[in-house]
């Protein structure tokens, strides 16, 4: 099951003292595709340590912003990544380090795209 994650920096669905005209875009400044092993992961470290990342739609879009990404940080940050290997390691470490300037940077967002 393939799955497209991208830290995106969004604008916020309500803004004030906006000028008329169209609303700025997201855009996407990071992409990883992941196939299995981001599942594998989930599964490796208990799909109930980690609610947060196993609600993610295989096939549909989930966002994660503000409080979400910072629940899915205290939850890897309370796990044994070292127990991932291989491009399993890299995709989970990668999220961590996403939800981390996510959460340092309000307009900050990880999308997942599910196929």
């Amino acid at each position: 099951m393939t799955l497209v994650i991208e830290l995106r920096r969004g604008v916020p669905a309500s803004r004030t003292g906006r000028r008329p005209g169209p609303r700025p875009s997201a855009r996407t400044l990071e992409r990883i595709v992941v196939d299995d092993e981001f599942w594998t992961a989930i599964e490796r470290l208990g799909r109930h340590r980690l609610p947060t990342l196993a609600d993610v739609d295989p096939y549909g879009d989930t966002v994660l912003r503000g409080e979400a990404v910072v629940r899915m940080v205290r939850e890897l940050e309370g796990l044994d990544l070292a127990r991932l290997r291989g491009a399993e390691h890299e995709a989970i470490t990668t999220l961590l380090a996403w939800g981390l300037r996510c959460r340092a940077d309000r307009d900050l967002r990880i999308a997942f795209s599910g196929d």
